[in-house]
């Protein structure tokens, strides 16, 4: 599977495929969106997004509740990582998923060698750049 598609978009927003579990060599997690909730990574197993029952749609921004406390919450959280979740919802609810991935894979691609930057990192994990 590629790093970036939109099988890897969770529900809440996020993209799975500039996560540090999924890009990582070793124990690779998957994505959220997986069947196989056992080879999720710890955080990603206990995430009451990705299970939440109150979620009409495939995404977040479908729920009669959107967006709820605990996503606000997580979109807090995800600023110190340069992303914002309700920002990544309104973009798929606007364009669709399809043009979403697009405009990911130019904003997270590293300028110097080509490969996909984590969202968790300040520097690329192939050449040491940082950005």
């Amino acid at each position: 599977m590629t790093h970036l598609s939109p099988l890897l978009i969770a529900p809440c927003g996020i993209n799975c495929g500039l996560c540090i579990a999924y890009l990582r060599e070793k124990n690779r997690c998957p994505g959220c969106r997986t069947e196989d909730a056992g080879s999720l990574n710890a955080y990603c197993a206990r995430c009451r997004l990705r299970q939440c029952e109150d979620r009409t749609g495939e995404y977040c921004y479908e729920c009669a509740g959107y967006p709820c406390t605990r996503l606000k919450r997580l979109d807090k959280r995800y600023a110190k990582y340069r992303t914002s979740v309700l920002e990544n919802l309104r973009e798929i609810r606007e364009r669709g998923v399809a043009e979403f991935v697009e405009q990911e894979k130019v904003r997270w691609t590293c300028p110097e060698c080509g490969n996909i930057l984590s969202m968790h990192r300040d520097r690329c994990l192939h050449c040491g750049r940082t950005w």
